[in-house]
């Protein structure tokens, strides 16, 4: 199944995952002009994606290029200069895309800050060769307790249990 008709079937189940006050939220798809392709390519399948708070959060498309039209232009060292931000996931770790190869990388936060109080280069590798296979296979897919662990984890064993999006996708089939 296509990613688009994941989020297709995602979309109307989203009232369904309301907790404590915390609506969940999957964008309608958008032409995101001005984005890098592989960016661009995601945002034609949903746009923006909010799960329980902090968990997991790809920006809407504005906002990404919002983000990058800043780009190199602040006083601060840039650790991962060929890399543009487009989500967080376990409020920590930031999701960001390669500008020419749209490669998906997970970054520590904290290592991310570090290296820039420190001037350095953030050595990072790809978790997914491009944000439509990433979505595909760790939002929408098999690999999202994969994701999940790779920031680090729930930090409380019942967070999984209660991780309405994780049940939604499990529930459809996509794991």
């Amino acid at each position: 199944m296509e990613l688009g008709e994941k989020a297709a079937l995602v979309r109307p189940r989203m009232a369904e995952l309301e907790r404590n006050g915390w609506a969940h939220e999957l964008g309608e798809p958008v032409r995101a002009e001005g984005l890098p392709p592989a960016l661009a390519d995601l945002y034609r399948h949903f746009n923006g994606l909010s799960t329980r708070i902090g968990l997991i959060d790809v920006r809407a498309a504005e906002d990404v290029l919002a983000e990058l039209s800043r780009k190199g232009t602040g006083d601060l060292h840039e650790p991962t200069p060929n890399l543009l931000q487009f989500g967080n996931v376990c409020v920590s770790f930031v999701l960001c895309a390669g500008l020419d190869s749209g490669a998906v990388h997970l970054l520590d936060g904290d290592a991310y800050i570090d290296a820039v109080e420190q001037g350095k280069t953030l050595p990072t590798d790809p978790i997914a060769p491009n944000p439509v296979a990433f979505a595909d296979a760790f939002l929408f897919g098999p690999r999202y307790r994969e994701l999940i662990d790779l920031a680090g984890g729930y930090q409380a064993p019942e967070d999984e249990e209660e991780d309405e999006w994780r049940l939604l996708i499990e529930g459809l089939g996509f794991t």
